[in-house]
């Protein structure tokens, strides 16, 4: 959350067909296209910055997901709450997707999106349960964002994960 801006549901009278992120026309023709659609099946929650005329400056997708452990995975082990079951997948919620405006941009905003993702996502956990948030970052330079938020990349793999717990004991002791 911004001074200027807060995630909230996206809507029927939000206007998405200005949005443009500037690197992916797929994440633009998805939001335009596909995000009220598939908020409506259940498949996703899309939450979205507007601006003041209704205009969608940025948005981020929350699903349900789970992953499950390899064997002898030790980075689960680390992960895994204790008592947690092993033979268990681990519940969580996917950033599915996440993209800023260009009018937005190189302004240090999207750790502050990925932080409403956060926050919502850890919402979502104390109501329903869950254990991570995971995001499969679709390049490296994506991942590099992540990983300064606090996320892990899981072995052998493009996807990240971030433990709520453990993470939100270090805000508390950061903040």
């Amino acid at each position: 959350m911004t001074d200027q801006f807060r995630a909230i549901p996206l809507l029927d009278s939000h206007y998405t067909n200005y949005f443009s992120c500037g690197h992916n026309d797929d994440l633009d023709r998805w939001l335009d296209r596909r995000a009220l659609a598939d908020q409506h099946l259940g498949k996703s929650a899309t939450h979205v910055w507007v601006d003041g005329s209704g205009c969608v400056v940025a948005y981020f997708t929350l699903l349900q997901t789970t992953i499950r452990e390899s064997e002898d995975d030790s980075f689960f082990s680390r992960i895994r709450p204790k008592g947690f079951p092993r033979d268990r997948e681990l519940p969580g919620v996917l950033i599915g997707k996440l993209a800023l405006d260009r009018s937005l941009q190189n302004q240090g905003l999207g750790m502050d999106l990925i932080a409403d993702a956060y926050f919502t996502a850890s919402e979502a956990v104390t109501l329903i349960g869950g254990v991570v948030l995971v995001v499969d970052p679709m390049n490296e330079r994506v991942a590099a964002v992540y990983r300064e938020f606090g996320f892990a990349n899981v072995d052998g793999s493009q996807r990240m994960v971030l433990n709520f717990r453990v993470f939100n004991k270090g805000a508390r002791r950061d903040g």
